[in-house]
C-alpha cells in the first residue's frame, strides 16, 4: 500500500504543481475539476448509503458557491433560486424524495464549493503559486507527520469510532511537522518578512485543521457506510480522500496571507 501511495505521489504531485504554476484558467480549472469529481464521489456514497442525491441542483450549487465571493451581486440570487427549486422538488416528490435526501444533497456542494472557493480566489494573490504550494506542503506534512509518529510511537487512540488507526501520538506529529515545514519555507522562499510567531501559528493551526478535515471526511464515510470515497487515485482512494485535509487548510492559508502575510 505504501509503495502504491508513493508511486501515485511521484506521478501526481509534479502534474498538480505544473498546472498550478501555469496559473489562470489552468489553476481555476483544476479546482473546478476537483470539486466536480469530489461531488460525484459524495453522491455515489449517498446512493450507497440508501439516500437519493439531487444531482443537477447539486452541481449548479457547487459551481455557484465556488465563485460566489468573486461575483456576489449576480451569483447570490442564484443560490436562492437553486435552493427554492430543490425544496419544491422535494415537496412534489415526497415521500420518494425525503428531507434527508435534500439536506445531504445541498450540504456537499456548499461544503466543497465554499472551501475550494478560497483556492480559486488565491489565484489573484501577488505570489499565488508559492502560497498555494505552501498550503499543499502544510497539508502533506501533516499527513506524513501523523503517519510516521503514529506508526512508531502510537499507543493511545485519538478517535476510535471515526478513524481507528489514528492515535494521539500521531496527532502530535501531524501538528508539529507542519510547523517545521512553515519555518523552513519562509527561510527558503523570498517573501516579505513575516513575524516568526505568526509562522508558528500558521503551522500549528494548519496541522490541526488538516486533521479536522481528515476526520470530518471519515465521519461522512461512516455515515454512508463506505471505506473510501472512490478509487481514482491508486493507494489514496478518491479525490475526497486525498483533498479532504487541504480543503480545511486552504481557507486558513488564504486568511493568513490576506491579513498577516
Amino acid at each position: 500500500m505504501l509503495r502504491t501511495r508513493v508511486i501515485s505521489a511521484v506521478v501526481g504531485v509534479p502534474l498538480l504543481l505544473y498546472i498550478l504554476y501555469r496559473g489562470g484558467l489552468y489553476w481555476q480549472g483544476l479546482f473546478i475539476l476537483i470539486g466536480i469529481i469530489g461531488l460525484n464521489e459524495y453522491q455515489r456514497m449517498m446512493a450507497q448509503g440508501g439516500y437519493k442525491p439531487l444531482v443537477t441542483p447539486s452541481y449548479l450549487l457547487l459551481l455557484t458557491a465556488m465563485y460566489l465571493k468573486m461575483y456576489p451581486d449576480w451569483l447570490e440570487p442564484g443560490i436562492f433560486v437553486i435552493l427554492a427549486i430543490s425544496a419544491a422538488y422535494m415537496i412534489l416528490r415526497f415521500p420518494q424524495v425525503k428531507f434527508a435526501d435534500l439536506a445531504l444533497s445541498m450540504f456537499a456542494p456548499l461544503y466543497l464549493g465554499f472551501l475550494l472557493s478560497y483556492a480559486i480566489r488565491m489565484v489573484e494573490f501577488k505570489m499565488a503559486f508559492p502560497i498555494v504550494l505552501l498550503a499543499f506542503l502544510l497539508t502533506w506534512s501533516s499527513d506524513i507527520g501523523g503517519y510516521f509518529a503514529g506508526r512508531f510511537w502510537g499507543k493511545h487512540k485519538l478517535a476510535p469510532v471515526l478513524s481507528p488507526a489514528k492515535t494521539c501520538e500521531g496527532a502530535v506529529g501531524a501538528t508539529l511537522l507542519p510547523v517545521i515545514i512553515a519555518l523552513i519555507f519562509f527561510q527558503i522562499v523570498n517573501m516579505d518578512a513575516v513575524n516568526t510567531a505568526y509562522v508558528l501559528l500558521l503551522g500549528i493551526i494548519a496541522g490541526l485543521l488538516a486533521q479536522f478535515g481528515d476526520l470530518f471526511e471519515s465521519g461522512l464515510k461512516r455515515c454512508f457506510g463506505v471505506k473510501d470515497s472512490g478509487k481514482l487515485i491508486p493507494g489514496h482512494g478518491g479525490v475526497l480522500d486525498r483533498f479532504d485535509s487541504f480543503m480545511f487548510v486552504i481557507p486558513w492559508v488564504y486568511y493568513f496571507f490576506t491579513y498577516w502575510g
